[in-house]
């Protein structure tokens, strides 16, 4: 169960490139940027808030890379994502070790630093289960 939170955290901090294609280019300048996600479970196992700290090199070329961007695992797919200059509104589904997991959020882009909040509905083996994630970045440097 801690490696899937783990799985779904790094989604949620990297869903802001989420859409196949970008519709218009996102207000976020490429540079090292650090991320910050928090996480909440309810369900048959409440879990106590998780916090997972990570970096990564965005780069134009990784931006301009559309849906090739993300880390998302290989059976989930993405079916909403609408991106604007300033935000993008998302929704995906999958099947992760298991556990089907429909996800849906959005993340507001502010240049330097980006932040957003997402909720997912996942049918563990336990039963049902919520999980509410909120996550913010900023851009730390150059890569």
């Amino acid at each position: 169960m801690k490696n899937s939170i783990f799985l779904y955290s790094i989604f949620a901090s990297l869903t802001f490139l989420s859409a196949p294609l970008f519709a218009e280019t996102p207000n976020l300048q490429p540079g090292l940027w650090s991320y910050t996600s928090t996480t909440n479970i309810d369900g048959p196992m409440n879990m106590p808030a998780q916090t997972i700290n990570n970096q990564e090199c965005l780069t134009q070329a990784k931006l301009d890379e559309g849906m090739g961007a993300m880390n998302l695992h290989e059976s989930c797919n993405v079916t909403k994502g609408d991106i604007k200059t300033d935000r993008v509104d998302y929704a995906a589904s999958g099947n992760i070790e298991g556990m089907t997991t429909l996800f849906e959020g959005y993340a507001t882009f502010h240049g330097n630093r980006l932040e957003g909040k997402m909720s997912s509905d996942m049918n563990t083996p336990l039963g049902p289960m919520k999980m509410h994630t909120e996550y913010q970045g900023e851009r730390v440097g150059d890569c």
